[in-house]
């Protein structure tokens, strides 16, 4: 009989992930088609891998190097799909099973935390029904996001090793190994998640191997995140201005934040850093709470999030919350775990508690079918006239310099140069300065969508049409391409 509910248990959860994969990818794929992603973020994305597979660095999307951006070095391993013709839709589709397999990994770590196959299924079913889940794979695709699945099969090693000493150990610790370092070749980021499984592995008696892996993380996010990224971009920092007077760098503001505590706490309060707090772990049922040394993997990104002065970062639909929901999911089993030692009905109650929860925060805030915001405009259902887009796709050359409109540029970036209008006339969206624009008179193609520009993009556009460098207009369903006159 355990055998036979075991064998269920693992079948009902691949077929949640599947389902998941089918119903959710339907959806990320035709917002792509629908034009409805943006330049920030699959439009770099997509370039960057471009540029890799083609020998070249400088991403013009962002205006920084493919790496000065951030050490995303497991693009190198989706390289081989741009040589095969892989694009959005394939990053995309990459993502969504990145999201749903994770659920395997919450499957096993509650399984063997709880030792019940239950409890083992309602969590994986209830990582998959958490609003932000949902809304990362909405977001399109980004580095974090894939290395979850990784950091939550490390984070099922390191905890479940086998008692003893001997081959069988080492083996495990090697297994544990790779997979955490796979998860932080996808971002430096992830070395801060790892930092903290190391210190909780030094408090459950691991000292050693949780030394190692703290150490080891530490050591990569100074030299990858302090140094190498910032020296690939000159200085300038993909996220510098958005901590005002904290400072520029994670440095610098940590130094403020030890020498003005006031600061800190003033920014803390200003942006609700609690309510922040309850939005990650209200879904899981408050059950991340019980296990704070779990929440430790989480608690850096948590900072990074809630320190700056820009909302987007510490809203839940997001790619800035992918670790601190690794790190939450994770928590929440082991609160799970907490109360189940002290009573296991009080545990039971508490899995069930999130299976609610869950449920509840995907029926009132979530993007899945029976979501409160499945139909408010997030998904572009239905069928949508993309014939403008389609004909200024059909008019830019493969290798033409573009300038175009936000939502065009996931769909021409595989090319060395392209900007989001009205770059490079007058820089937007553009981290780096204005020395690494090339000449405008080699943009030989504007896209734009009529009526959305803003008063100067608008004043330029009417100046350059004005002196004849752009012409033979097109336009299509208020889609209006125009192409170099002058050369």
């Amino acid at each position: 009989m355990p055998a036979v509910r075991k064998t269920l248990s693992s079948a009902l959860i691949w077929a949640s992930i599947f389902t998941w994969i089918v119903v959710v990818g339907r959806l990320v794929v035709h917002r792509q088609n629908a034009y409805a992603t943006f330049d920030f973020d699959l439009g770099i994305h997509d370039q960057s891998l471009w540029l890799l597979a083609h020998g070249k660095w400088f991403n013009t999307v962002c205006g920084l190097p493919v790496f000065g951006h951030h050490a995303m070095f497991m693009y190198y391993f989706l390289v081989p799909f741009v040589w095969l013709g892989g694009g959005p839709n394939l990053w995309n589709m990459f993502q969504v099973i990145a999201l749903a397999s994770a659920a395997y990994p919450v499957f096993l770590i509650a399984r063997h935390r709880l030792k019940s196959e239950f409890s083992a299924l309602a969590f994986g079913v209830a990582w998959l029904l958490l609003p932000t889940t949902a809304y990362l794979a909405w977001e399109t695709f980004h580095p974090e996001t894939m290395a979850m699945p990784f950091l939550l099969m490390g984070y099922h090693y390191a905890t479940s090793r086998p008692e003893g000493i001997g081959k069988h150990v080492t083996r495990h610790n090697v297994i544990t190994i790779v997979w955490i370092a796979v998860a932080m070749l996808w971002k430096e980021d992830i070395a801060l998640a790892v930092m903290g499984l190391g210190i909780l592995l030094m408090f459950r008696k691991r000292f050693r191997f949780g030394a190692i892996l703290f150490g080891s993380a530490a050591l990569y996010f100074l030299i990858i995140a302090v140094w190498f990224v910032p020296h690939l971009a000159g200085d300038f920092s993909a996220y510098g201005a958005l901590y005002g007077n904290l400072g520029t760098t994670p440095t610098e503001v940590v130094k403020t934040s030890l020498r003005h505590p006031s600061l800190f706490i003033d920014r803390l309060d200003q942006n609700n850093a609690i309510a922040y707090a309850g939005r990650i772990t209200s879904p899981l049922a408050f059950l991340s709470l019980l296990a704070p040394l779990t929440l430790l993997m989480g608690l850096p990104q948590y900072f990074i999030n809630i320190l700056t002065t820009a909302d987007f970062t510490w809203a839940m639909m997001y790619h800035y919350q992918a670790i601190p929901n690794v790190a939450a999911i994770a928590a929440a089993i082991e609160g799970a775990a907490f109360l189940q030692r002290r009573s296991r009905s009080l545990g039971r109650l508490g899995v069930l508690g999130v299976v609610v929860c869950a449920y509840i925060a995907a029926n009132s805030w979530g993007l899945l079918p029976f979501g409160a915001k499945y139909n408010t405009g997030y998904w572009p259902h239905g069928t949508r006239d993309n014939s403008g887009w389609e004909a200024a796709l059909d008019r830019v050359g493969p290798n033409d310099v573009v300038s175009a409109h936000y939502a065009f540029v996931p769909h021409a970036s595989q090319r060395e140069i392209i900007y989001t209008f009205p770059n490079p006339w007058i820089k937007t969206n553009f981290l780096n300065d204005d020395s690494k624009f090339v000449s405008p008179s080699k943009v030989k193609w504007l896209v734009v969508k009529d009526g959305t520009l803003g008063q100067e993009p608008q004043d330029l556009l009417n100046e350059l049409v004005a002196r004849g460098e752009y012409g033979e207009a097109q336009t299509v369903e208020g889609i209006t391409s125009y192409k170099r006159l002058i050369p």
